[in-house]
């Protein structure tokens, strides 16, 4: 375990100490508000909290030993009006600076404090330009120690605090003065507190579980114990679906929660809570600044596109950087993908590049940090967490991330990317955002998205790449009408259509199947299509499909249909090839040819031997008894479809492989 993690068990017994749940908790997200204690060192935050909640937060003996909170502290409060308060007392010394904003990862609001006798502290204004580059915009500024301070000092505190505020996201704050010592102010600050609590909309837990880890420790009897705050979704005990650890990709499973060291049943966005966990854990991991996930939301990145807004006077080098998001910290550098404006503040849009994989989703908050000045330089929030590396600066990138950068929602966001892309990739959207399924079908719909495997595309764009399709096919048959048609593979070279070859490959299935292309085999054509064959050939092919139509799955060797149309073998081999390369036969064997339409029929006999058997799958002799073509054709025949990739070899037994038609017309365009 590392220092930074090191947590002892001594006071934390009431952590585990039994594991049946004794209560569902209220979707009301107001009943889990997490409210981060804010201030320099000195301020007297800790005794603030005492004062509250009767727990003081500094556990660790060296913070004792100098009055100075080291790491993170927790408290709760359980006020009939307000609900559940957890308190997260952080350092605010200089020095702790990455500590702090761990533990400002996952509150709702903030409560600054600031002692009336000192005054604001250089702190104070780092600490407040970490709030606004957060997003947290919400809380209340406490002047403590106010019996410190006589009436004049506590008058030229409040002046100097609100010249503070006034930028910050806590101008409109109400300002209240507390002796933690003789509770002076305390029932006024708990009445702001209330009034705080219950002016924060209730929501439901959308999205998937995201768990930001604060703390790990063991605990006697239970194992790994881990505390933080549920940003996303909701976790149960009786959770079906996989849960991973990031970045370190292991699965772990929950064998208990409690909140304030009561055991419950599940936890909704928003709520602290210590979880008991049992898996792939070792000594590294789970620590401060990983995540628990719901697996199909698993995702980690080195390279983030990010909305980047550098302080006042600060300038960000080219050099190594420490960036915090969440509650981890990682070294690494950062890219401006467009040039600075002359005269103003470096911001927009960059890239940033990390020395190991965090784990973020779309809106998260980033801080930048010089780690050798101890400085913090600017921040803003993910516009995509899975940046490019190639092209990262082009125009069109460029407009994208511009636009991705005003969206508030993923609806919004949806709607921005089908503008500025051709097909948008479902999973891809869905893990940047954190979607569950329904929630992504229920943006498809809104959006009026049409999904073709794992790509979505407008109605727009689907008319458009249809009628390219149809063009190329078009355009093929004008310039060689001796073709019977074209290979999926020429069309989805030719078709400019700007979209995937997966999505391509299933907007050509749906136009066979609505008769507007027509499949012959391995090749595609337009309904209306006549070939026009050289007038020597044209009669020959003729004869030729005749036999071998007539012949069924046993179609005559080449100097056996030789005989039959009054050629020379080696004549008719010629006339075989010329016809096979204009995607009229298939070449199943040197020897001997199918019609491409033959291919479906030697494709039918393996599927209804495959949907017979107990292992879906059959052997050489299962097909020869079937097809009746005997053993040394039917040897040929089952090598050329696995070439063709219909079907796969395994362990002396053959296997129909998943999207058989596809890798055939693949195969076909290459032979």
């Amino acid at each position: 375990m590392s220092g930074d993690t090191a947590i002892r068990t001594q006071g934390l017994t009431k952590y585990f100490g039994r594991f049946e749940a004794v209560s569902d908790l209220s979707l009301d997200v107001r009943e889990g508000d997490v409210y981060g204690f804010l201030g320099a060192n000195g301020s007297g935050k800790t005794t603030l909290i005492k004062a509250l909640t009767g727990k003081d937060t500094d556990q660790l003996a060296e913070e004792r030993r100098r009055g100075l909170t080291i790491d993170l502290g927790f408290a709760w409060l359980h006020d009939p009006e307000a609900g559940t308060v957890g308190f997260v007392d952080v350092p605010g010394h200089a020095r702790f600076i990455r500590t702090m904003l761990a533990g400002l990862a996952g509150v709702d609001a903030v409560l600054l404090v600031i002692a009336a006798d000192a005054g604001p502290m250089p702190q104070t204004h780092e600490h407040l330009a970490l709030l606004d580059l957060l997003g947290i915009n919400r809380g209340i500024v406490v002047m403590s120690r106010a019996d410190r301070a006589d009436a004049r000092q506590q008058a030229d505190c409040r002046l100097a605090i609100k010249a503070l505020t006034q930028p910050s996201p806590l101008s409109e704050a109400p300002v209240i003065a507390v002796d933690s010592v003789s509770g002076k102010g305390l029932d006024e600050l708990l009445t702001a507190i209330r009034a705080l609590a219950v002016s924060e909309p209730v929501s439901t837990p959308a999205g998937l579980p995201r768990f930001l880890i604060d703390r790990r420790f063991t605990v006697p009897g239970a194992g790994c114990v881990v505390t933080g705050t549920l940003l996303n979704g909701r976790l149960s005990l009786a959770q079906q679906t996989p849960l991973q650890l990031a970045p370190a990709q292991r699965t772990v499973r929950l064998r208990g929660i409690q909140v304030d060291g009561e055991a419950v049943t599940d936890i909704v966005s928003g709520q602290r809570a210590a979880l008991n966990l049992t898996g792939t854990l070792d000594n590294e991991h789970p620590q401060r600044g990983d995540w628990v996930l719901a697996a199909e939301s698993f995702q980690i990145s080195q390279r983030l596109d990010v909305d980047l807004r550098v302080l006042p006077k600060q300038t960000i080098h080219r050099g190594t950087l420490q960036i915090l998001t969440g509650a981890s910290a990682v070294s690494g550098r950062l890219v401006w993908l467009e040039a600075p404006v002359a005269g103003k503040a470096p911001a927009g849009l960059a890239q940033l590049l990390l020395d190991k994989p965090v784990h973020v989703i779309t809106g998260d908050a980033v801080i930048v940090r010089e780690p050798a000045a101890n400085i913090t330089l600017g921040g803003g929030r993910v516009l995509d967490p899975q940046g490019r590396q190639r092209g990262r600066s082009n125009p069109l990138a460029l407009a994208r991330l511009t636009a991705l950068s005003t969206v508030t929602n993923a609806s919004q966001a949806l709607a921005t990317e089908l503008t500025h892309q051709r097909e948008v990739d479902l999973p891809a959207f869905a893990r940047r955002w954190n979607l569950t399924a329904e929630e992504t079908d229920a943006l498809l719909t809104e959006q009026a998205v049409i999904r073709l495997g794992a790509y979505g595309l407008n109605h727009a764009q689907l008319d458009a790449a249809n009628a390219s399709i149809l063009q190329s096919v078009r355009q093929a048959h004008d310039e060689q009408p001796e073709l019977l048609g074209i290979h999926l593979q020429s069309l989805l070279r030719a078709a400019e259509t700007g979209l995937s070859r997966e999505t391509v490959t299933l907007l050509v299935d749906q136009l066979v199947a609505e008769n507007r292309l027509r499949r012959h085999g391995v090749v595609l054509a337009l309904p209306d299509h006549q070939a026009v064959l050289p007038a020597q050939d044209q009669a020959l092919y003729q004869r030729i499909h005749q036999a071998l139509a007539g012949a069924g799955l046993r179609p005559p060797i080449v100097g056996e249909l030789g005989e039959q149309l009054g050629l020379e073998r080696e004549d008719m081999l010629a006339v075989m090839h010329r016809l096979q390369g204009w995607g009229y036969l298939l070449p199943v064997a040197p020897n001997r040819f199918y019609l491409p339409e033959q291919l479906d029929d030697l494709a039918a006999v393996a599927q209804a031997l495959c949907e017979a058997s107990t292992d879906g799958g059959f052997s050489a002799a299962d097909y020869r008894d079937r097809s009746d073509i005997g053993r040394n054709l039917t040897i040929k025949v089952l090598e050329y479809l696995d070439r063709a990739g219909v079907t796969v070899y395994r362990d002396e037994r053959r296997f129909m492989r998943p999207g058989w038609r596809r890798a055939v017309a693949e195969r076909s365009s290459q032979e």
